[in-house]
């Protein structure tokens, strides 16, 4: 089986910008290598330590290929797990066309997409789409670490429904704050209001 790693660079170089095939297929090519490569990896430093406790040591130095393997792996299997609600969103999207003149129905929409809109996607746009400084994102980017010097783009067109879905939750849920009773902003007010500085009068 050829280096993972080297498949990965030879995949980006002849092809630029990224498709979702693309990367599961690279995925789906290399399971079975991640999974040998993580049992070994994170059972290499074992400690036993009291009780029968045992504790794995931090690894100093420069990250070997296997490490570069498995972050990199790991970072694109993140992004597939985000593409898998693609069609979710789509369907997501045309139910809120039809409720979207109702506050009511608008509510109960976010109510519904809370999870997904406010916890698993809340760093979505951060993670991908927050790289130009003149805000002119245009496809998905991927940092991995030990790839820092690598470009990796993801065509923005496989996650069209996600990006939609989440402008527009964003939009209710954060700006307009159509949820207010939201346990998610409540908990994150709370802890505005604890920790805000009251100046000396």
């Amino acid at each position: 089986m050829p280096n993972p790693i080297q498949s990965f660079i030879r995949l980006i170089l002849d092809n630029n910008i990224l498709s979702m095939p693309m990367i599961e297929w690279w995925l789906l090519k290399y399971s079975d290598h991640y999974k040998s490569a993580y049992d070994f990896f994170y059972n290499q430093n074992l400690y036993e330590i009291e009780e029968g406790s045992v504790m794995r040591l931090n690894l100093f130095g420069k990250p070997t290929d296997q490490k570069k393997f498995l972050e990199l792996y790991e970072a694109l299997d993140k992004v597939s797990g985000y593409h898998r609600n693609e069609a979710y969103f789509e369907q997501e999207m045309v139910d809120y066309n039809k409720i979207k003149k109702s506050q009511s129905d608008l509510k109960k929409w976010v109510i519904k997409n809370e999870y997904l809109g406010a916890d698993k996607y809340v760093c979505f746009f951060v993670d991908y789409l927050d790289y130009d400084k003149n805000n002119e994102e245009e496809h998905l980017s991927v940092f991995v670490l030990p790839f820092k010097e690598l470009d990796i783009y993801i065509d923005r067109q496989y996650f069209k429904n996600t990006i939609e879905f989440l402008e527009i939750f964003n939009e209710l849920f954060w700006s307009q704050e159509i949820y207010p009773e939201s346990p998610i902003l409540q908990s994150i007010n709370l802890e505005m209001n604890t920790n805000r500085v009251i100046p000396n009068e």
